[in-house]
């Protein structure tokens, strides 16, 4: 599943004509400062941040003067700066006039391929602590994934909230838009929170959370370009992508190369029990697939030892149709062309695992047939370090 940014999101509703206030981008205060003086204000600094929560951390903040638009975007691009390590865009929207907030969220139930719908009529940055403390104050609606649905579905239940007239048609036809975009857009979340009522009756998208289903992109080709899919990746997540390569920095000390994602996950889990003691972890996950390429696992390796502070290196490789030769051709490879010095533990079972045992004792390497000895070693020598 794949988050993409408010301004992306909010790109989405604007297609579907739901109602959201102007708004620019902007990668610079000046661009920032700029664009306020555009829109008027106030203003929201809002920054684009592929998590939820920005306001409890302090990513969205009103500005009532170019002053206070620099002001406020350089205090919040230096603190995301801080926190992920790399800079992000902002988008400057204009101020409302804000009259009530609104909570509308839907999903897809995977159990009964369903469309949940949550609606509250208390939205904004506390929807969390009301869903634990007030669930009765949240609605739900249910809904067979794919049907097109229409606002009077929706009049009953938004009447026994209390609404009525044209902010009660104007909700209505809100929820069954996104409802409909959920397999329109192919989405997997669909949220506004809040949805305001402005001063003068209006109903408008304050806010766009949006996750789409990342395998149905060849049906939305333009998503490929979207900038939350260069954002959402760290360095090493992009590099591996681009070669075919499934990784995850975990942040740990010990470098780990799977064949097979099952099995990564298993490994990983692994290393965090027995290295629980001492403080090692793994470092990544990093799955090379089945079928690997002696060309691929090189570039597994480039990518693990392009990492600094690793203590140790775990190949686990389980060949049903993947040729553990070809395995170790890339392992002695990737160790003489990046000049790898960093131990490296590397367990091997299943097709040609003595062809490939036989290569790796012949450039002086060893391997482990069982995998729990190899983890511990792994997790020793990161002691070690």
């Amino acid at each position: 599943m794949g988050l993409i940014l408010e301004y992306e999101g909010k790109e989405l509703f604007k297609k579907h004509k739901i109602t959201i206030f102007p708004s620019i981008l902007a990668n610079t205060v000046d661009e920032a400062k700029d664009a306020a003086k555009k829109l008027g204000f106030p203003v929201a600094v809002k920054a684009q941040v592929l998590t939820g929560g920005r306001g409890k951390k302090g990513w969205i903040k009103l500005a009532k003067s170019t002053e206070e638009v620099e002001e406020k975007f350089k205090e919040m691009s230096t603190s995301v700066k801080n926190h992920y390590g790399r800079e992000f865009p902002f988008l400057i929207e204009k101020g409302a006039d804000i009259k009530q907030e609104i909570f509308i969220s839907m999903l897809i139930d995977a159990d009964t391929l369903e469309t949940l719908v949550l609606f509250s009529l208390e939205g904004g940055v506390d929807i969390e602590t009301l869903a634990k403390e007030r669930p009765e104050a949240i609605e739900n609606f249910r809904y067979e994934f794919g049907k097109e649905v229409y606002p009077y579905h929706f009049m009953s239940g938004l009447g026994k909230r209390g609404l009525t007239g044209r902010i009660k048609v104007s909700i209505a036809k809100i929820i069954s838009t996104l409802v409909n975009m959920m397999k329109i857009e192919d989405l997997q979340l669909a949220e506004i929170n809040p949805l305001v009522i402005t001063g003068d009756d209006q109903v408008v998208a304050l806010d766009a959370r949006i996750v789409v289903d990342d395998d149905a992109t060849f049906r939305h080709p333009e998503r490929e370009n979207y900038l939350s899919e260069e954002l959402r990746y760290t360095k090493e997540e992009a590099d591996a992508k681009e070669h075919g390569l499934a990784y995850v920095d975990l942040g740990g000390d010990i470098g780990l190369m799977s064949c097979g994602a099952g099995m990564g996950m298993c490994t990983a889990d692994l290393i965090a029990y027995f290295g629980k003691e001492t403080g090692m972890y793994p470092r990544n996950f990093l799955d090379v697939g089945g079928g690997a390429s002696p060309e691929k696992v090189e570039q597994a390796l480039r990518i693990i030892v392009g990492e600094s502070g690793l203590k140790s290196i775990l190949i686990n490789a389980f060949g049903g149709i993947t040729r553990l030769d070809d395995v170790a051709k890339g392992i002695i490879e990737a160790k003489k062309k990046y000049n790898i010095e960093i131990p490296m533990v590397i367990r091997l079972m299943g097709t040609n695992q003595k062809e490939g045992v036989a290569l790796l004792n012949e450039a002086g390497l060893e391997a482990f047939e069982e995998m729990e000895p190899a983890i511990q070693k792994a997790v020793a020598l990161a002691k070690e370090d």
